[in-house]
């Protein structure tokens, strides 16, 4: 907390209120895992056929694609976390490669309907 009271603090003395810089706001954030294991199995192809899919439908201006070093879950890579109004929490597609791109975008970029073949599911967290 006292990192952030000294930032406040910072920008206060320059005569700032809040960050000069805005966040763009999106309908969707996507972000793609580039790890070793993710990259070793095709991550970079899977990210490439997103970005091509939404360009051609229209859907990039509206939609953040991120690639992010590990998402974990590793052995089931490419994994790809999609952030949108329809799960607080993401929607999590694992093993994700280019033949399923075009129905992810289609359906839940486009019409807001997650895959439920292709999502995974989740399961509770373990009590302590």
């Amino acid at each position: 907390m006292e990192v952030a009271i000294s930032s406040k603090k910072k920008r206060k003395e320059r005569g700032h209120d809040s960050p000069a810089a805005k966040v763009r706001d999106y309908e969707a954030h996507v972000l793609v895992c580039a790890g070793g294991d993710c990259k070793k199995r095709g991550a970079k192809d899977t990210r490439r056929a997103l970005k091509a899919a939404l360009r051609a439908s229209g859907l990039l201006g509206e939609t953040r694609v991120d690639t992010v070093d590990c998402l974990g879950l590793c052995k089931h890579g490419p994994n790809a976390v999609v952030y949108d109004g329809t799960n607080p929490k993401g929607t999590w597609y694992l093993g994700l490669d280019e033949s399923d791109v075009l129905e992810v975008v289609d359906e839940h970029l486009g019409r807001g309907t997650p895959v439920s073949r292709l999502a995974a599911e989740r399961r509770p967290r373990k009590k302590s």
